[in-house]
């Protein structure tokens, strides 16, 4: 599996990395339980809306995304994997990396969208846990 950086995430990196634009400074995961897959033109603006995003979780708020500096290319979130309570059976499907932290919002940046391999039921009181890399790479030659 790996992450899918939508055109909305790409921009993003670059306008920070070598344009000088204004950085993120806390990035926040969310859930999804629709049977979606990711395009080129998801957005922070309409992802929530079609993928479904799930927000019965007793969190206040979409979990932070606590990352390690960056290594050979990557980072991940193993040191403080974030962490959902469901208040409702769900089914997830995907995870997303987002700039907002209110849960269902549509405002922000949507960094990077994963769709899971194969779908994972969870009941109420269930605590999902999010491990989360992310890695940038040359392509293969």
């Amino acid at each position: 599996m790996s992450l899918h950086f939508p055109a909305e995430g790409r921009n993003y990196l670059l306008n920070v990395g070598v344009h000088g634009g204004a950085q993120v400074t806390t990035w926040y995961i969310a859930l999804f339980e629709g049977d979606y897959t990711p395009q080129e033109d998801d957005a922070a603006a309409n992802i929530g809306a079609r993928a479904t995003e799930i927000t019965a979780y007793s969190q206040t708020t979409r979990p932070e995304f606590v990352e390690s500096a960056a290594v050979g290319g990557a980072t991940d979130n193993e040191a403080s994997v974030a962490q959902f309570t469901l208040t409702a059976p769900k089914t997830v499907r995907a995870f997303g990396l987002l700039s907002a932290a209110g849960k269902g919002a549509a405002t922000g940046t949507l960094l990077a969208f994963q769709r899971l391999s194969s779908p994972r039921s969870y009941d109420v009181g269930d605590v999902i846990k999010v491990p989360t890399s992310l890695t940038l790479s040359n392509p293969v030659t």
